[in-house]
C-alpha cells in the first residue's frame, strides 16, 4: 500500500539532492521518519503544518520499504507507519505540492478523493429547479479495505470497501424505493476510451428520482443517514452529476 510523508520545500530538496534523508527535526528526535495512510495524512497535515505553506506530498509504496516498516500506536491508539531507516529518493513513487487554501491543506485526489459534496456544491444543487425528474449518475472507486470512524461497530473489522458498499444499498434501498426513486441502469465498468488512463470505477450506475425534493428528503432521511455511513467507509472516491432526463434518439449530440 501507498503510505505518505509531508515535507517543506528545503526538506524534499535536500533529499531530491542527497538522495536520501533522515527525516525532519522531528524525525530525528523520535529516532525514525513518521508516515500517515491516506486515511491519516490530512489530519496530520491539520496538526503538524497547519500555517505552513510550500509543502510537499510523497507516496511510498511500503511494501519497497520491508521490514524497515514499523506500524506502531500513535495518535489516538492508531497504527502509524514509522521507517527506522532513511528514506531514499528511489523509494518515492510520487510527489506533488501541497497547498495551502482557506479550508485546510488540498490533498490530490488519489489520496483524499471525493466521497461527499462541497457545501457550495450542495448548495448549487439545491439553487436549481427540484420540480421535475432528475438523473443522477453515479461513478464510484472504492477502498480495498472499508474505513469505518473509530465509534462504529465495523471499525477495526474486516470489511471490504465492496462489502461495506454492499451494506450501504441494502440499508439506502428501502429509502430510495419509498421515495419514488429507482435505479434506471447499471454497468460494469471496462476501460477508459478517452480520459485519465489509471482511472477505474468499480460501481457505475445511474438512479433516477421523481423530483430533486425527493433526493433532498432521501439524504436526510434518518434510515439514509444511518445507511450512508458504509458508502463513505466503503469509497475511495467518486462522481455524482445531476442530469434532466431528456428524449433519447439515434444520433449524437
Amino acid at each position: 500500500m501507498l503510505i505518505y510523508k509531508i515535507l517543506r520545500e528545503s526538506e524534499w530538496t535536500a533529499l531530491r539532492t542527497a538522495g536520501e534523508t533522515a527525516g525532519s527535526p522531528d524525525d530525528l528526535a523520535d529516532g525514525f521518519i513518521h508516515f500517515s495512510t491516506a486515511n491519516q495524512v490530512s489530519e496530520t497535515a491539520a496538526r503538524h503544518f497547519a500555517d505552513e505553506t510550500g509543502l510537499w506530498l510523497l507516496a511510498v509504496d511500503s511494501d519497497s520499504l520491508g521490514a524497515a516498516v514499523a506500524w506502531e500506536p500513535s495518535r489516538g491508539g492508531q497504527n502509524f507507519p514509522h521507517l527506522y531507516a532513511n528514506l531514499r529518493y528511489s523509494d518515492v513513487v510520487w510527489a506533488k505540492p501541497l497547498p495551502n487554501i482557506a479550508a485546510g491543506h488540498l490533498f490530490p485526489e488519489e489520496v483524499q478523493g471525493y466521497i461527499d459534496p462541497k457545501r457550495t456544491q450542495f448548495d448549487a444543487f439545491k439553487s436549481l429547479d427540484r420540480d421535475h425528474p432528475i438523473e443522477m449518475l453515479n461513478l464510484v472507486r472504492l477502498r480495498t479495505q472499508a474505513h469505518y470512524p473509530e465509534n462504529h461497530e465495523l471499525s477495526g473489522q474486516d470489511v471490504s470497501g465492496r462489502q461495506a458498499y454492499a451494506c450501504y444499498g441494502r440499508g439506502s434501498a428501502p429509502v430510495l424505493q419509498r421515495l419514488g426513486g429507482s435505479i434506471v441502469w447499471r454497468g460494469s465498468f471496462q476501460s477508459v476510451l478517452i480520459g485519465p488512463e489509471n482511472e477505474r470505477w468499480d460501481q457505475v450506475f445511474v438512479a433516477r428520482y421523481p423530483t430533486a425534493h425527493a433526493f433532498l428528503a432521501m439524504v436526510t432521511d434518518p434510515d439514509y443517514r444511518r445507511a450512508v455511513v458504509h458508502r463513505q467507509a466503503a469509497v475511495r472516491t467518486s462522481r455524482l452529476i445531476r442530469c434532466t432526463p431528456t428524449e433519447a434518439g439515434t444520433n449524437f449530440g
